[in-house]
């Protein structure tokens, strides 16, 4: 007699030997206990969990000729007393079961001709007319369209049982019409209890070890486990132990998944270097190896936050020993370790040289581990806050220069000047070049009983070089004058005029003042002093002066409407000459445009 490999020698003959799919099978006994039976159903799944496999016994169980009507427990084909009905279906020969291949059977000319001719005839001998499809996803669309009618209202002997693995691409027309059954992955401790039944009455001497090793590669499929288990056996003979499991299936075992985690915690890239060169002397699938610690480092984060075991569907390792492990990073630092390896997965797929890409993956996983923690850069920075005697983060101010400040009021934050070995906030506050006060010349005159105030505001871009050292708020001398500030204000609101700011250069904010910021208000008119032009000349070197434009239009633009937008506000001020000239006199941009009113 030839020889029958293990994954059709031990396929289930019955419900009860279908494993991991008890929702299923205890759902379609019920259904045939109760006479409650659908005429469509469509079974979808992972490869080798259980498909068509439920398609058959639930076919035997229809048509089983033991008993008068279907049954839940037909018969097995490995008993004397089986029916022809039932062996004929367990061998793929029964003329009233038909099994359609659809990847092979797309077309709508395949359907019309085992189906639709077909379907209106009755059975030969059994109960029920069943029609087997499977791969129905690869069906054409013409195909489909032929099936709709005959799939919602087919005669009453009539039974469909379609088997997918890609559900989501099977019509909703056709799924709408169906009872759909979906079926798990099969966890990994149900897989090795089958393979140690069929290790026990095959006579096979294999370690659990082993066992779990076979039981891991097949990735929750049964169908794929017992193939390779299968390939172990005639790799190894009857006694098999862990070793010869890694050498038949080219998978990495448990310890070298260990040796990398142990490898990322102490920032050992060596070892990391001399796994990788083991496994590809092995031959050993590299992305199947990213993949399993992928699964490592996920069962190490289940078990690092939930504190328990329940969520870890069967791990290579003892939980005490997986515990020892997790205890050695952070939660936060397993999905950092998880997210890398899912990224560097990603690239193995197109990669032509993946011991590369999984080397430099690996190896950034050690140099990870060296990165502070948000948690930990706070706790420095509030730590660094405490030292400095600083309750509040310092924050950027606009500068203020006074011309006649009334008594000002010194204000010194700190005298003893700050460590320098401290860091620098990421933020430095806008600060004046240093030099004398500016005083106007005796000439000038100026307009009397108005309030006189001096005031710049500018943002300075960050990324801009300035010779001048940074100030900590504790050098700095701080000023207040509260009555300046509120009669800049109210000339201004008394104005009318629409409030521009400007982005001034660093090398030109000491010259702001003594160039155009004394302003003195008459009647909304603001006139610095009678002779500018030669104060100008006196003050604005010749680096500062920019070029005159030729031929500029001194022409005042029509001034906007009251409901004009931010956009058009900005336009407006752009056309205007004076401020064309503020923009070239200090190499500005403006930056906001704001309207006041009364």
């Amino acid at each position: 007699m030839s020889y029958q490999v293990i994954a059709r020698k031990w396929r289930p003959r019955n419900f009860e030997e279908v494993t991991g799919q008890e929702h299923i099978t205890r759902t379609l006994s019920n259904a045939i206990e109760h006479d409650r039976l659908h005429h469509a159903y469509l079974f979808s799944g992972a490869r080798g969990v259980g498909k068509t496999t439920s398609a058959r016994i639930f076919a035997k169980a229809l048509n089983c000729r033991r008993t008068e009507a279907p049954t839940a427990k037909p018969c097995s084909s490995d008993t004397d007393d089986v029916c022809d009905s039932c062996l004929e279906i367990s061998e793929s020969r029964s003329i009233d079961v038909l099994e359609i291949d659809a990847a092979s059977h797309t077309g709508i000319d395949d359907i019309r001709d085992t189906i639709l001719e077909n379907i209106n005839v009755n059975p030969a001998r059994d109960r029920y007319k069943i029609f087997i499809i499977d791969e129905v996803h690869q069906l054409s669309r013409q195909a489909f369209n032929a099936l709709l009618k005959t799939l919602e209202e087919p005669p009453p002997n009539v039974v469909f049982i379609m088997a997918t693995t890609e559900h989501h691409k099977v019509p909703e027309t056709i799924t709408s019409r169906c009872q759909e059954f979906i079926f798990r992955t099969i966890p990994q401790q149900k897989i090795f209890e089958r393979l140690r039944l069929i290790a026990d009455a095959e006579k096979i001497d294999i370690a659990d070890e082993a066992l779990g090793e076979i039981a891991r590669s097949g990735e929750g499929s049964m169908r794929d486990a017992q193939s390779n288990f299968d390939q172990v056996i005639s790799f190894s003979g009857a006694k098999i132990g862990r070793e010869d499991v890694v050498s038949a299936l080219g998978i990495a075992g448990s310890d070298n998944l260990s040796a990398v985690i142990k490898a990322v915690a102490e920032n050992d890239a060596a070892a990391i270097l001399r796994v990788v060169d083991d496994l590809v002397s092995a031959g050993h699938d590299l992305r199947n190896f990213c993949r399993d610690l992928m699964g490592f480092v996920r069962d190490l984060s289940v078990l690092k936050v939930s504190g328990s075991e329940e969520f870890i569907d069967g791990s290579a390792f003892p939980a005490d020993e997986m515990k020892r492990m997790a205890d050695r990073f952070g939660a936060s630092d397993l999905f950092r370790i998880f997210h890398s390896l899912a990224d560097t997965e990603v690239r193995l797929k197109d990669a032509l040289q993946s011991r590369y890409v999984l080397e430099l993956g690996l190896v950034r996983l050690a140099e990870m581990n060296r990165v502070a923690s948000v948690e930990q850069l706070l706790a420095r920075l509030a730590e660094l806050e405490s030292s400095l005697g600083s309750a509040e983060p310092r924050a950027a101010t606009a500068a203020s220069s006074v011309l006649e400040p009334a008594a000002p009021e010194k204000k010194t934050l700190k005298t003893e000047p700050a460590s320098v070995s401290a860091p620098l906030p990421p933020e430095e506050p806008p600060f004046f070049r240093e030099g004398p006060p500016f005083e106007p010349p005796p000439d000038i005159d100026l307009l009397p009983e108005e309030p006189v105030r001096a005031r710049t505001e500018f943002a300075v871009p960050d990324d801009l070089p300035s010779k001048i050292p940074p100030r900590r708020s504790e050098e700095l001398e701080h000023f207040e004058v509260p009555a300046l500030d509120a009669a800049f204000d109210e000339a201004v609101l008394r104005s009318g005029e629409t409030a521009v700011y400007f982005r001034v250069s660093p090398e030109l904010i000491g010259l702001i003042v003594p160039a155009v910021a004394v302003a003195a208000h008459a009647g909304g008119t603001a006139a610095p002093y009678r002779n500018y032009e030669r104060e100008r000349e006196r003050v604005i070197p010749d680096f500062a002066r920019p070029p005159e434009e030729p031929d500029e239009d001194l022409t005042m633009p029509e001034p906007p409407p009251e409901n004009a937008t931010t956009e058009e506000l900005l336009d407006y001020a752009k056309r205007r000459p004076d401020v064309r000239k503020m923009m070239r006199l200090f190499r500005a941009e403006l930056v906001d445009i704001r309207r006041t009113s009364d």
